[in-house]
């Protein structure tokens, strides 16, 4: 039996999100002088626009680093949370296929300052086959998508594999301006990642962050579980990358609009340059992977 279709159900309007309050302004006459109350009421609505939180999308948000940041962000920003799936034990995530264009998950980002774009197969051994659509169709979408919506700033996961050819070149430090050398298809699509996003900053009114991420395990993430002192130099603690992303959401940067910077704590003897995090994002790490004890995470009960 069909269903009667003589009486079309109302479309359901788009989720919206209230993002910034209404404001009742008064009309001013631009030739008449302020006295003292139209400059308090001035003073008051700068304020209350400065105290308003930003509105952060996170993309990957039940993933490892998304867990992480949303558990230090959740009463600090407005946060839009998107993963590939929605969870019934996680009702904030929306889910969301990325790698397909489709309004519905495009409308999310209307309203937002900055996305934090983090969704990607994380599996750094991946082949091209694997990585095409996480890691490329995913990430040219959100990027257009952001534009497009008048995303203020774009901060990218990108990752450390951009520059690991120079674990077997040399012993000296490894620069954000040295010239990229992947070690294997998962570190070149996060290179076409930072290379879409500067032609973005270049052609739209926005900022653009690449964050070279290092080593990030999941849960406590200890560097005794690591396998030996490259990937120890890559370690970045829990409590330096929320550190390092409070840094790229929150810093002024007036001089340009497309940074890269390394995203690893500060270990000993490593060859990872932080000068342009610590200049540009103002991130000052903390932790030491080959300390008996860093401070990213908890010693063991005695």
């Amino acid at each position: 039996m069909r269903p009667d279709t003589s009486l079309e159900p109302e479309p359901t309007p788009a989720p919206t999100r209230a993002h910034r309050p209404t404001l009742e302004l008064p009309i001013i006459d631009p030739d008449d002088e302020l006295d003292e109350d139209d400059a308090t009421l001035d003073n008051e609505l700068a304020e209350s626009i400065e105290d308003e939180p930003r509105t952060v999308l996170i993309t990957g948000a039940r993933g490892n680093i998304g867990r992480k940041l949303r558990d230090s962000w959740t009463d600090v920003y407005d946060l839009v949370l998107l993963d590939r799936t929605e969870d019934d034990g996680d009702d904030e995530v929306i889910g969301a296929d990325l790698t397909a264009i489709d309004d519905e998950w495009i409308t999310y980002f209307h309203g937002v300052d900055t996305v934090v774009h983090l969704a990607a197969d994380s599996d750094s051994e991946a082949s091209w086959d694997d990585l095409i659509g996480p890691n490329l169709d995913a990430m040219a979408n959100v990027f257009h998508a952001a534009a497009l919506a008048g995303v203020e700033r774009i901060i990218f996961a990108s990752s450390c594999h951009v520059m690991g050819g120079y674990r077997h070149l040399g012993e000296g430090p490894i620069t954000v301006d040295l010239d990229p050398i992947p070690d294997g298809p998962y570190g070149a699509a996060k290179l076409f990642g930072e290379r879409l996003g500067r032609s973005l900053a270049m052609a739209f009114d926005l900022t653009f962050i690449a964050v070279r991420i290092g080593c990030v395990l999941p849960g406590v993430n200890r560097p005794d579980d690591l396998s030996d002192d490259w990937t120890r130099g890559l370690w970045l603690s829990n409590t330096d990358l929320v550190r390092l992303f409070d840094a790229a959401v929150e810093a002024a940067i007036e001089d340009r609009s497309f940074v890269v910077v390394h995203g690893v704590s500060r270990n000993h003897g490593m060859r990872w340059d932080l000068s342009g995090a610590a200049e540009l994002l103002g991130y000052l790490p903390i932790d030491d992977a080959f300390s008996p004890h860093p401070a990213g995470y908890p010693r063991e009960s005695v």
